[in-house]
């Protein structure tokens, strides 16, 4: 056995005759094995397995061709499986002779490529060539140390820990100190401060009981969470489910296979968290697994996208719950986290790139949703949000913003229906079928504290840990701009923000008039849609602001035909012009269309005020009324 100069190599001692073992070290060290074996050896292919490692290569004139020689081909092909020994045979005979194949290799691990070199020899036999996968050991240079540089880098590095030490210990000193430095520290990090506690360290039962234990706590959220998943009632027909199918040109688009690079990618991408799921894997194990074994589960993946099916196993689902604000609370305030198969994460993941560029090459998704997309962040939605408010604030029109927060918007995802929704929007069967069964036949368990619940199924909601679901949310909302006409909406993740303005040209208290008529339109369209959708809104944190530019402090209790609304209006003294008129109305959002005049007589500024939704209990979606309330920080123009 010949090895290149360069190469650190180790004989391993070996007394087989005709048998030769080295140790190849690199930055990975295999085991290569030279072996002649005619029909006179005294050893049996047994003999060799006290050679093997976990990377292991053996050539040799193994005397057998598998393909001719059956009987004795399946003595060494059997030693060969036990050993999870993988044959790599030349594409030609190796033998001058005979038309023999004789002259092969076994690897573990490696992958190998081998070819029969046609050139002269002298030999009876046709000499093989392979490329091993192989990188050597960089010799590391010596080192040339310029200590000045050195120097002056410790010193540099020295002067700028004391500078840091000190402005903190000035921080702390200023932040404690009774002076008015400290006042305006606290006064602008307080609005920062929020409490919040995301463990859970108790329950409230139906009964009002506090519940502790771990495993009644299980049962208490399970049996919650049990009939909150459940599918709720839809009437049929309906148009997401019932509306005739639409032939498309892209009806026998298929999902395109998985490469191995492409998921190998994928799995080295993936962030190596430790949470467990159902099954008690985690990301960070692959770190320990061999990157070869992920060629098996490529084939399990593109099966799973050709055919549209998923092993039932990865439907298992570990849930945690989470605090969404006090840590001893009753099940229907805490949130869901789902933690879902890990393996079928990596499927998601391979899935979710396909989806996307499907939605990109058909537009479906609208510019004014940010979030959960590439190149759409949540920071140039808000600022074109302002300059929409900025823009009708500027022509004198008063104007509404109305705030939407669907109730556990992914927990009410309907399954039936944003299949349907995504057939009519022109998502080919290949990729309806496979978030079909994705979606299908799911269930979880919730685990509290080491504890476990009993398993349940889940018949809607899309699971929170996923990153298919964000996705999936936005595609099934994505005509909701349209369905809201009249008003200029902006869509942040999965809340909404609708702004509406007065008519131009007329005087103020008809622009107030006409204003409360564009947010009865546009209450009773998102009912409809909050309907037709299956996505109630959520009436605690869905508020209303109206903003207007207003000359001086204004009557703050107006009054309408049925009662006196209470509200408390911040003034902005902000402006000088006095151009505006004297009258002002504030228009209550009720059934009534009634204006109330606010007269002031001081000087001009701005007007905000800020109206929070609240559930009536005449209907079961959009209220009926909105009470004025304060806002914290009036909106004022350019």
């Amino acid at each position: 056995m010949l090895i290149k100069e360069g190469i650190s190599i180790s004989r391993v001692p070996c007394k087989l005759s005709n048998v030769c073992v080295v140790d190849v070290k690199g930055e990975e060290e295999f085991r290569l094995t030279g072996v002649y074996a005619p029909d006179s050896k005294s050893w049996s292919w047994d003999d060799l397995s006290d050679f093997l490692s976990k990377k292991y290569i053996i050539y040799g004139d193994f005397n057998v061709d598998i393909m001719q020689d059956r009987k004795i081909a399946e003595i060494l092909l059997q030693w060969a499986d036990e050993q999870f020994l993988a044959q790599a045979l030349p594409n030609s005979p190796t033998s001058l002779r005979s038309d023999s194949v004789i002259d092969y290799t076994f690897v573990r691990v490696l992958n190998l490529d081998i070819q029969v070199f046609n050139g002269n020899t002298i030999s009876d036999h046709f000499p093989i060539l392979s490329v091993i996968p192989f990188k050597l050991v960089q010799q590391k240079l010596e080192k040339n140390t310029h200590w000045k540089v050195c120097c002056f880098k410790k010193i540099a590095k020295k002067e700028l820990n004391l500078f840091f030490s000190s402005q903190l210990d000035n921080l702390l000193r200023l932040r404690n100190a009774p002076s008015s430095s400290s006042i305006s520290f606290w006064y602008r990090s307080k609005r920062f401060l929020k409490p919040s506690s995301s463990s859970l360290h108790a329950l409230i039962d139906s009964s009002g009981q506090i519940v502790k234990e771990s495993d009644h706590m299980c049962n208490v959220a399970a049996d919650y969470y049990e009939d909150f998943f459940k599918a709720s009632y839809i009437v049929r027909p309906h148009p997401y489910t019932d509306s005739p199918p639409i032939e498309y040109a892209n009806n026998n688009e298929f999902i395109l296979e998985v490469t191995l690079d492409e998921l190998i990618n994928t799995v080295l991408a993936k962030k190596k968290k430790k949470s467990l799921d159902a099954h008690g894997i985690s990301n960070y194990m692959f770190n320990f697994l061999d990157l070869n074994y992920w060629s098996l589960l490529l084939k399990l993946y593109n099966h799973s996208f050709q055919k549209s099916v998923l092993p039932s196993a990865w439907k298992d689902t570990r849930m945690i719950l989470l605090a969404k604000k006090d840590s001893i609370c009753p099940p229907s305030l805490t949130r869901p986290i789902s933690l879902p198969d890990s393996f079928q994460k990596i499927g998601e993941k391979l899935f979710l790139t396909r989806f996307r560029d499907l939605l990109f090459r058909r537009d479906l998704l609208p510019d004014n949703q940010s979030s959960f997309r590439e190149r759409f962040r949540l920071q140039t939605r808000l600022l074109l949000f302002l300059e929409d408010v900025y823009s009708l604030l500027s022509n004198s029109a008063p104007v509404c913003t109305i705030f939407v927060d669907f109730h556990a918007a992914f927990d009410q995802l309907w399954f039936l229906g944003c299949i349907g929704k995504l057939r009519n929007l022109g998502i080919p069967p290949s990729f309806l079928n496979w978030i079909k069964a994705w979606l299908n036949n799911r269930r979880c368990f919730i685990e509290t504290n080491g504890s476990k619940s009993r398993w349940f199924s889940i018949e809607k909601d899309g699971p929170q840990g996923s990153v298919l679901t964000p996705t999936l949310f936005i595609t099934y909302n994505c005509d909701m701009g349209c369905s809201l006409s009249g008003c200029i909406s902006h869509f942040f993740a999965d809340d909404l923000a609708g702004i509406m303005a007065g008519q131009l040209g007329i005087k103020y208290s008809s622009q107030c008039l006409d204003l409360e008529k564009r947010v009865k339109v546009f209450l009773g369209q998102l009912e409809y849609y909050s309907c037709l959708t299956d996505q109630p809104i959520n009436f605690n944190k869905t508020e209303a602001m109206f903003t207007v530019r207003a000359i001086g402090n204004p009557n703050s209790k107006p009054r309408n035909d049925q009662k006196q609304i209470e509200s408390n209006i911040i003034i902005s003294s902000s402006s000088s012009s006095s151009e505006f008129q004297n009258s002002h109305s504030l228009s209550s959002f009720s059934d009534d269309q009634t204006a109330c005049d606010l007269v002031s007589d001081t000087s001009p500024s701005f007007l905000t005020v800020s109206s929070s939704l609240h559930e009536n209990s005449g209907t079961k979606r959009v209220p009926n009324d909105i009470s004025a309330s304060c806002s914290d920080s009036p909106v004022q123009p350019k």
